[in-house]
């Protein structure tokens, strides 16, 4: 059972927990934590994959490039992948940085006015795609091309 004074207590040791100055160490968690906010945004969603059509799926892989799309809030990244190049756009055209990153390489391209980009592929697997804007940085998932 629990006394009158209780409440005193947990406040004067709450009070005490808290009159401390915070720590460089909790100052970068807490950044940390800040910055996962917003993943979801900046993480592009897969919205097409020609390797799982239900014609590639039946038949086998096609001969032709693979061409992948992928959806963020407020842009479309459409990409095609053959030979070693990749070559995309970004849709709504604008001006972006793109990169390909692979496990110790990054390959790097500026969009035209229309957002179209050409940019080799590193060697090394698996890939993720930036956008970079000047505004958003965005992100696909790791793909196995």
């Amino acid at each position: 059972m629990t006394t009158w004074d209780d409440d005193d207590l947990l406040m004067q040791a709450l009070t005490e927990a808290v009159a401390g100055s915070v720590t460089e160490t909790d100052r970068t968690a807490a950044r940390a934590a800040f910055a996962w906010r917003t993943i979801d945004e900046e993480l592009m969603g897969l919205a097409h994959d020609s390797a799982l059509t239900e014609e590639v799926l039946v038949r086998g892989a096609g001969d032709g490039p693979r061409v992948l799309g992928f959806e963020a809030d407020d842009l479309t990244l459409e990409v095609e992948v053959d030979e070693g190049i990749l070559v995309g756009q970004v849709v709504p055209g604008r001006a972006c940085r793109i990169a390909v990153r692979g496990r110790d390489t990054v390959a790097e391209a500026d969009t035209d006015a229309s957002g179209v980009f050409t940019v080799p592929l590193p060697d090394d697997r698996p890939l993720r795609i930036t956008v970079d804007d000047g505004t958003r940085v965005r992100s696909t998932g790791w793909l196995t091309l």
